[in-house]
């Protein structure tokens, strides 16, 4: 029999995230915490690598660079060249962002397996 997923009823921050994720998978959060942190880590570092990550259903990371330009600082309103540079951008999935809207809280990012009938519901 499957289990329920934990039911969310506030904000989440890192440590609530791990304890939602070992409730879910029946374990403790400290068993469970090296693999999110591990996941955060992968992220991290492949976008600071100039690679985007993908998670299919839920979001896409992308990593992008600068070019050197003149940009106005908006505290002073003075014009400031700024170096080229690193940044990363995020897209949620169309999947996620129809979840949202639809106000959904059994999503999940799942794909369907193959040869069956609609998507990742």
């Amino acid at each position: 029999m499957k289990k329920k997923p934990t039911r969310i009823t506030e904000r989440l921050n890192t440590t609530k995230l791990i304890e939602v994720v070992a409730a879910d998978l029946d374990t403790t959060p400290a068993a469970v915490r090296p693999m999110v942190m591990a996941t955060f880590n992968a992220i991290a570092r492949a976008n600071a690598s100039g690679y985007d990550v993908a998670i299919t259903n839920f979001v896409t990371f992308f990593s992008r660079k600068l070019k050197r330009a003149k940009r106005r600082n908006p505290r002073t309103g003075e014009m400031i060249m700024s170096p080229a540079h690193q940044v990363v951008r995020f897209r949620v999935s169309d999947h996620l962002a129809d979840a949202v809207r639809r106000q959904d809280r059994k999503v999940t990012i799942s794909k369907a397996a193959k040869g069956t009938a609609g998507g990742a519901k």
